[in-house]
């Protein structure tokens, strides 16, 4: 894929997330650059296979259930917890993909290095605020930019 086209599918999928929470917008698979400078119909709409772009991830509703129930464990790494910012503790973790690790943040988790309760024992938040916070971890699960590299 041509690196313009990626732009522009990026800046549509950024673009999505302003009108609210949990929308997608349909990207056509062949979009080009000039598509988004000037909007054209399409002749003939059934040449066109749309792709669905997911809406980006709720980074403030995650940073706050993270503060409010994840840091406990996650700041100090109780429980085998991975550490944000630890590159060597989410690694083989976010190999898994993110829907691995939604599943056992709701679910619970027992594994080789520690446990996972579920919810983070919150039993109050919504299935929503913990893939919002895993969203946020696995934004933060690595630092960009490490001493001495």
């Amino acid at each position: 894929m041509k690196k313009q086209t990626l732009i522009v599918i990026a800046s549509l999928a950024l673009l999505s997330g302003c009108g609210g929470k949990g929308k997608e917008v349909a990207v056509p698979a062949t979009a080009t650059p000039d598509m988004a400078a000037a909007p054209k119909p399409l002749s003939a709409p059934h040449e066109v296979k749309p792709q669905t772009v997911a809406a980006a991830p709720d980074l403030a509703t995650g940073e706050k259930v993270y503060k409010g129930t994840c840091s406990i464990c996650h700041k100090s790494g109780l429980k085998g917890a991975p550490r944000l910012g630890k590159k060597q503790d989410w690694e083989a973790r976010l190999a898994q993909g993110n829907e691995v690790l939604y599943d056992r943040a709701i679910n619970g988790y027992i594994g080789k290095k520690g446990s996972m309760p579920s919810r983070g024992s919150n039993a109050r938040l919504s299935e929503d605020e913990v893939k919002a916070a895993v969203d946020y971890m696995v934004v933060h699960a690595i630092p960009s930019w490490e001493w001495g590299n």
